[in-house]
């Protein structure tokens, strides 16, 4: 089940409530923590991400205080973020995304679906005033769109465990997050 909220209580409490006694959470973007506070001791393992040194000022107490939980400090959008919580977990329950709740639903809808195709979450609880809008105005008018899924939950009615594109899509991420290296690595080789 994907939930799209923008109230911030609502989506800390949605949050809590999704979150079951021995879930894998990964929560992109919790900031200063009080919505991983919400489910913490449900959690068996939480994996929090954000790019922010307030986020990380804050995280040094919570992950001191919660042994199962590990903050890591990177920008979602870049592949190098995956592979850090990759080290810790190939899997999540519950994938929760906060990047500010503000309009740019591109790019929460980019990373969602970036992070979801190799987590595969069972539930997803996104903050994004955006997307929010974008569904209250939408009426699926299209008879050959199902209403209903048999899925755990993941996108897994496509047919394949990870979507070829999305598949082709991460494998490009790499490559580019992976060329500048390559790139100063062959003008050190060539002596520039």
């Amino acid at each position: 089940m994907i939930s799209i909220v923008y109230d911030v209580g609502l989506y800390r409490r949605l949050l809590a409530r999704t979150v079951k006694k021995g879930d894998v959470v990964l929560e992109i973007g919790p900031h200063t923590g009080l919505s991983t506070l919400g489910y913490i001791k449900k959690a068996s393992l939480a994996v929090a991400l954000d790019k922010s040194p307030e986020a990380k000022e804050c995280f040094k107490r919570i992950v001191k205080e919660n042994k199962n939980l590990v903050f890591l400090q990177d920008d979602v959008r870049g592949f190098e973020a995956v592979k850090k919580v990759l080290r810790h977990t190939k899997r999540c329950d519950v994938l929760a995304l906060d990047l500010g709740g503000g309009r740019y639903s591109d790019t929460v809808y980019k990373v969602w679906a970036s992070w979801s195709g190799v987590f595969k979450p069972k539930h997803s609880v996104i903050r994004n005033r955006g997307l929010a809008e974008f569904l209250q105005r939408a009426r699926i008018k299209d008879s050959s769109i199902r209403q209903c899924f048999t899925d755990d939950g993941w996108l897994s009615a496509w047919g394949r465990a990870t979507p070829y594109e999305l598949r082709k899509q991460l494998d490009e991420l790499k490559y580019y997050t992976d060329i500048n290296r390559s790139i100063k690595d062959d003008r050190k080789a060539e002596g520039e």
